[in-house]
């Protein structure tokens, strides 16, 4: 349904979902998952109006966005390709001592956020977030932030990177509130290392479905694999905008 509301709404310049969904032939829900979608993706602009008025993003920068998605999908996957490849010899040996390097599948929305909980509870000395609005919404509802807000009470350190625009910004200040948070541009990537050792990183997120069942996690404490997300995490919050500089800048707007 994307590729229809999208292409209609190109067409109308500007609309409401009620009103794309009338030229689209598609009912309203429908039409608002596809929105919300789109708006994650950066693919359509959204007013301030009441009610809320959406806008296609130019052809051109529509493109040049969805290869930049896959440029960066296949980057993740080379990069599990990588760790996969190294930690094979271990792996497929049989031993009588568990293998240094593991790494775990986890299919499905519902059994990766309840990994989560667990993943983070372990923490020792820090966590590393790289997350989108709709990973903190859930990550709330299965109880991570109260695991994360507990360790840090022992002493573990945070750092959460996301994107804050107009439409999460309310959200955004309050988790700044508790975790120190940053802003990077057009962020979709989603992953959790804890303690420099160990990582969950999202290889599918599937936002088409209610249930998720398509969405995939890789577990992994690969060292070459965790190792390359590290530096691409403290090279994105070296360059990040602090929240609430953000926050401010949006409001000025």
């Amino acid at each position: 349904y994307e590729a229809v509301v999208f292409i209609n709404l190109a067409r109308a310049g500007a609309a409401t979902a009620g009103e794309i969904a009338r030229m689209a032939g598609v009912n309203r829900v429908q039409t608002y998952r596809a929105l919300d979608s789109l708006e994650g993706r950066g693919l359509v602009e959204v007013t301030l109006d009441r009610p809320k008025r959406y806008a296609a993003r130019a052809l051109n920068q529509v493109f040049d966005m969805i290869a930049e998605e896959k440029r960066t999908e296949l980057e993740s996957l080379d990069m599990i390709r990588k760790s996969l490849l190294l930690a094979w010899p271990k792996l497929s040996g049989r031993t009588s001592e568990p293998p240094s390097v593991r790494l775990q599948v986890i299919k499905g929305r519902a059994r990766i956020y309840k990994t989560l909980p667990r993943f983070v509870g372990t923490a020792q000395r820090e966590v590393l977030a790289f997350t989108t609005t709709k990973g903190i919404q859930r990550s709330y509802r299965a109880g991570v932030n109260d695991v994360l807000i507990e360790a840090m009470r022992r002493g573990v350190k945070a750092k959460l990177l996301a994107d804050i625009s107009t439409s999460n910004a309310a959200l955004m200040g309050r988790v700044a509130q508790y975790v120190p948070l940053r802003h990077v541009d057009r962020q979709r990537g989603r992953f959790i290392i804890v303690d420099r050792e160990s990582i969950l990183a999202f290889l599918v997120q599937d936002e088409g479905t209610i249930r998720g069942d398509a969405e995939t996690a890789l577990w992994t404490n690969s060292p070459d694999f965790v190792r390359a997300h590290v530096e691409f995490f403290d090279r994105a919050w070296s360059l990040g905008i602090p929240a609430d500089q953000r926050i401010d800048s949006l409001r000025v707007r």
